[in-house]
């Protein structure tokens, strides 16, 4: 004659047991992969270095270039390019984002800029904190 509480716990445990050793493999194999993929991130990561390496350098001479001739050329411009140029840049436009707008709109931006280098070139007082001020009124235009 069998017991069924005899049986019953004996099942329990034995299940019990296996699902632990589950639990037990699962995160065995979860450490696994999580030490291949960083693994095999770190060597991605220094094979770009070692193939973009130059690159990086090549990239900051660039932009030194860049900004070398952007200095020279505000250097080469006059007090009234310089202001325009100082305008457009604090209201985020550019030359041709400016030639590109709408008529009205543009003209509205001219006349603040022209009123703007008037006023500066004849020695107002404003400077910067006018600028600022204009390009203000010209981001809600």
């Amino acid at each position: 004659m069998i017991r069924i509480d005899s049986l019953t716990t004996h099942t329990f445990s034995q299940s019990k047991i296996s699902h632990e050793n589950k639990q037990m493999d699962f995160a065995a194999l979860l450490m696994e992969e999580a030490a291949k993929t960083a693994t095999q991130s770190k060597e991605t990561l220094e094979q770009d270095k070692a193939v973009s390496g130059p690159d990086f350098s090549q990239a900051e001479q660039v932009v030194e270039q860049n900004a070398r001739e952007e200095l020279l050329r505000i250097l080469q411009m006059s007090p009234a390019e310089r202001i325009r140029y100082q305008m457009l840049q604090e209201m985020g436009l550019t030359e041709e984002a400016l030639a590109a707008m709408p008529f009205e709109e543009r003209m509205k931006i001219e006349a603040m800029i022209e009123e703007e280098i008037e006023r500066q070139l004849a020695g107002g007082s404003k400077g910067s904190e006018g600028i600022q001020e204009i390009a203000q009124q010209g981001k809600t235009l």
